[in-house]
């Protein structure tokens, strides 16, 4: 699976009365992939997919945001505005707003991330301010 899969399942998961917005701008560096709103809150996430992690617990998974993704995301936060990154690798999501990270170790990845079914819960519960079970 690719990020763009990994998006498109998300997009798929998600009750309809969240908005969800792809976006692919050539024009403006940095912007996230991604902008949800709904009835309670919105919010930005750059996502990063891996399809294949290290084996090694002590092995570093890379988070690779570029420089523009940095400001942008900062900018963004300093604003007030819910903007995060989302690092995924199968069935498990790791959150952040930490967007000075450049890697976590898989041992942190598998310590902290959350099931793709909680994050799209979580995500429904952020954007409405309830479940959609």
């Amino acid at each position: 699976m690719r990020e763009k899969e990994f998006i498109n399942k998300v997009h798929r998961k998600l009750p309809k009365e969240v908005y969800r917005w792809k976006i692919n701008d050539p024009y403006h560096g940095g912007v996230s992939d991604t902008y949800y709103s709904g009835s309670s809150n919105h919010c930005w996430i750059e996502y990063k997919y891996k399809e294949d992690l290290p084996t090694k617990l002590n092995s570093k998974i890379k988070i690779n945001l570029s420089e523009q993704q940095r400001i942008w995301l900062t900018r963004q936060k300093e604003h007030g505005v819910f903007t995060y990154v989302v690092f995924a690798s199968g069935n498990l999501v790791y959150i952040t707003e930490d967007f000075t990270l450049t890697h976590i170790t898989l041992e942190q990845f598998q310590k902290q991330a959350i099931s793709f079914t909680m994050f799209i819960k979580g995500l429904t519960h952020f954007c409405l301010g309830e479940t959609n079970d």
